[in-house]
């Protein structure tokens, strides 16, 4: 029985010392959020604009220099709104933040009888977007939202960390509420585990944007909101696009007709620019946001379809 314990003991001595070994070689080896997700660039992630949150990752900081109290960018009209006007409230990613397409449709639809509020924040994803509207957005009583999704809306919701008055921003390869956060924000060895035994679950990542939608239809439903959604494609042709980038378009489609959403999809406009070699983007490289040229033509289309109600 002694040589049994004994062997025991160092056993389970070993497996630790092996697992102290790796943590302390993969701190020296690898940096501090390595195989567990990929660090995401988000110029835009001071703490003066956005904090983290449990529930999200992060949101932006109300009453702070770019957001006011409802979660919105900063305007100029009343929380108050005046009769005969409807309030269009616009949520979505960086494409809604930076406000282009936005823009276009305030020069065709005019000022007279609408009010445009922006709630788009960067690099945001659909479950972001839903908890932004739930506890701020929802406040200013919109007449409609319009949502514009893109492909990376089936990102996972990031993890994130305060380091040197600036928010770390990662997006993890797993759904964080089924990951154990404390081994992951002190162990390397987690992180590490995790992404080698990682494999990509596009289902789990469908159901999360369908659950996340139709959270955000029934509170606006009951809200008696009017709720329409632009899928904004990739800007350039189709036939450039990677098997991922055509796979979340196709879901994206499939969810929306699901969930009986109304639907305004740009990738005819965009089509139509690529066959003609116009330029499409704000940066060479960058195939997600458009340059005003782009979205001006987009928010034509959106016009003539009428996506606003009047």
């Amino acid at each position: 029985m002694r040589k049994i314990a004994l062997r025991l003991v160092l056993l389970v001595g070993s497996l630790v010392f092996a697992l102290v070994a790796a943590e302390f070689g993969l701190r020296f080896l690898s940096p501090r959020l390595s195989k567990g997700g990929e660090q995401m660039n988000f110029a835009a992630g001071t703490l003066a604009s956005f904090e983290p949150d449990e529930e999200a990752g992060y949101l932006p900081k109300t009453n702070s220099q770019e957001y006011d109290a409802n979660g919105c960018l900063h305007n100029d009209y009343k929380l108050e709104k005046p009769a005969g006007v409807k309030r269009i409230l616009f949520i979505g990613d960086s494409v809604t933040h930076r406000a282009r397409i936005v823009n276009g449709l305030r020069k065709l639809y005019g000022e007279q009888g609408y009010e445009y509020w922006n709630a788009g924040v960067e690099s945001f994803n659909t479950l972001q977007e839903l908890v932004l509207y739930r506890r701020y957005n929802s406040k200013i009583k919109p007449d409609q939202v319009v949502l514009t999704f893109h492909n990376n809306d089936f990102m996972q919701t990031p993890i994130v960390y305060e380091k040197n008055g600036k928010m770390e921003i990662m997006s993890p390869l797993r759904d964080r509420r089924k990951m154990n956060m404390w081994l992951f924000d002190n162990s390397y060895f987690y992180r590490f585990w995790l992404g080698m035994s990682w494999r990509e679950d596009n289902q789990e990542k469908v159901g999360e944007v369908r659950s996340n939608l139709a959270e955000l239809q029934k509170l606006t439903g009951e809200q008696k909101v009017d709720l329409r959604v632009v899928l904004l494609p990739l800007m350039k042709p189709v036939s450039e696009w990677s098997k991922g980038e055509n796979w979340s378009r196709e879901q994206s489609l499939k969810i929306f007709k699901d969930l009986n959403i109304q639907v305004y999809d740009l990738l005819p406009t965009m089509e139509k620019a690529a066959a003609n070699h116009e330029k499409m983007v704000e940066a060479p490289g960058d195939f997600w946001h458009p340059d005003d040229q782009m979205a001006d033509q987009f928010a034509k289309q959106l016009h003539d379809e009428k996506l606003l109600i009047r």
